[in-house]
Parts: C-alpha cells; sequence; structure tokens
C-alpha cells in the first residue's frame, strides 16, 4: 500500500487534511467518521459512528452537512437538529 502525496496542493485543498479536520470535530462530539474504501468493500465512503449506532455518508461535504445538524444538550447528550 503505497502513501498518497498530496504536499504540492494548498493545504486547505489537501484530502487528508479536510478529512482529519470533520473526523476531529466529530470527536468533540462523542462520534467517529470512518473513512472505508469503496472500491474493495463495495460501502459508503464515510460511516459516523457512535456506540453501535452508524450512518452512512456518500461524501466528505455529506459529513459536514450532516455534522451542521447535530447539537450537544445540557446532559451531553448528542441529538439531531429537528426542523421547525
Amino acid at each position: 500500500m503505497s502513501a498518497r502525496n498530496d504536499l504540492d496542493t494548498a493545504t486547505g485543498q489537501r484530502e487528508g487534511k479536510a478529512y482529519a479536520t470533520v473526523a476531529a470535530q466529530f470527536a468533540l462530539l462523542g462520534m467517529e467518521l470512518i473513512k472505508s474504501d469503496p472500491e474493495i468493500c463495495g460501502q459508503a465512503p464515510y460511516y459516523v459512528m457512535r456506540a453501535e449506532l452508524w450512518k452512512p455518508l456518500e461524501t466528505l461535504d455529506a459529513a459536514r452537512e450532516y455534522l451542521a445538524t447535530l447539537t450537544t444538550t445540557a446532559c451531553g447528550n448528542v441529538q439531531e437538529l429537528q426542523a421547525q
């Protein structure tokens, strides 16, 4: 397995950095963003997991959008924002 070199790309456009940033934001909510290999597994490219619950996501942008729908309650529980 060879590592992908993206050092010729601007820092803000590096895929690895973008993934790490979003993963860290999920981690702050007690959730884990997992990157899979859809070519090998035939699965969604990303999954958000917490305990035994998981949600497949098709793109990193979809992960960002899902993250924006989450909020933390006063007890530290994460829940999806409800549409008004």
